[in-house]
């Protein structure tokens, strides 16, 4: 019912980080994405609790992006939130630039994505999990990477974390994968050590700490020698390689339905 969903709306803004930003959303904004949105997005919800979320993940996604620096463009990887901002450029892109700057200190241009570099999606996972003090290696993943998959986002973009892989497959008109997660090569640890966004002493760190510990005959412990010697005395050669392609700085994440992840899955229309 839409009294419950209000009132959830409501709630949520009161507890939500962002809750000054979204109080200030302009008026009119809600109504316009509620009429435009399953044009350009068939089969979303437009209820308020959705749409607070969506924009509070568009929010989260213009403070990660203001954040970003030198490290480039990030990709937004929510078709919601980046529902609002489509909604939100058609119906008033000068007050959306207003907006960001009263908000975040600068404009989030909206980039498609043949225009983010190789490395969007990337920066967005590693400034994500910088802003949220999350490990930059590790399992937990920063709010924009789950919120399709939480809100059940018509064709949006799931992502899972499997040990040190992350997980990726579209979701379809349910909000459910399509197909078999598979790991997106552009958020591996290679391709983040090849972009520069961890470095070789991060990764060695992440790895010992997720190495095996045996006993020893006294009861005590302590970490497998072969193992970790090896790792010492190869560990560039271990962390070295990949790289991927982008998504799109400031974008919704795309993503073909297939076999495997092209090179700009998971990543749409981002931001500088």
């Amino acid at each position: 019912m839409e009294w419950i969903s209000k009132l959830r709306a409501r709630r949520h803004v009161r507890a939500s980080f962002y809750r000054a930003a979204l109080a200030d959303l302009p008026d009119g904004l809600e109504a316009g994405w509620r009429d435009s949105a399953p044009q350009e997005y068939p089969g979303i919800r437009t209820d308020a609790f959705f749409f607070v979320r969506a924009a509070e993940g568009l929010m989260y996604f213009f403070a990660t992006a203001g954040c970003s620096g030198r490290s480039g463009p990030c990709a937004l990887p929510s078709e919601a939130a980046d529902s609002i901002w489509h909604a939100w450029l058609r119906r008033d892109p000068i007050g959306l630039e207003r907006f960001c700057r009263h908000h975040f200190g600068a404009v989030v241009p909206h980039i498609e994505r043949a225009g983010l570099g190789a490395c969007a999606l990337a920066n967005t996972l590693a400034m994500g999990r910088a802003l949220e003090g999350i490990a930059p290696l590790g399992p937990r993943l920063p709010l924009p990477f789950g919120l399709d998959a939480r809100l059940r986002m018509a064709g949006g973009h799931g992502y899972w974390s499997l040990g040190d892989e992350i997980m990726y497959a579209r979701l379809g008109k349910r909000g459910r994968r399509l197909d078999r997660a598979r790991a997106h090569p552009e958020l591996t640890i290679d391709a983040l050590l090849a972009a520069g966004l961890v470095d070789a002493a991060m990764v060695e760190a992440h790895r010992r700490r997720r190495q095996p510990v045996v006993e020893n005959s006294d009861g005590g412990s302590f970490m497998d020698g072969i193992l970790a010697g090896a790792f010492a005395s190869d560990s560039a050669s271990a962390v070295g390689g990949g790289g991927g392609g982008g998504g799109d700085s400031g974008s919704d994440g795309g993503g073909d339905s297939g076999s495997s992840c092209g090179s700009s899955c998971g990543g749409g229309c981002g931001g500088d």
